[in-house]
């Protein structure tokens, strides 16, 4: 599973498989289900996931690379790029 957070729109987009998406399933407001050909369940987009206090503390892909980690420190998402240090 990859799991991308978007922090200008707010988003959460969780990636399950490499599939191509054959459909889509609206389940609720701003969230949406991308499922393949069998039906099997490729991405879930969660929108307002910090809003929501949906947004766990696990690692996050930038979208221009490198990652960060996300943490909530007094009710507030903190993020810290990690950095791979070569000894």
């Amino acid at each position: 599973m990859k799991a991308t957070y978007f922090a200008d729109t707010d988003t959460l987009v969780l990636q399950f498989t490499q599939k191509l998406v054959e459909d889509y399933v609206d389940v609720g407001v701003g969230d949406l289900m991308e499922l393949d050909a069998n039906g099997e369940l490729v991405k879930i987009t969660i929108e307002h996931a910090e809003g929501r206090n949906i947004l766990p503390g696990i690692e996050f892909e930038k979208l221009r690379g490198g990652t960060v980690e996300l943490e909530q420190i007094d009710g507030r998402w903190v993020e810290y790029e990690l950095v791979k240090v070569d000894t």
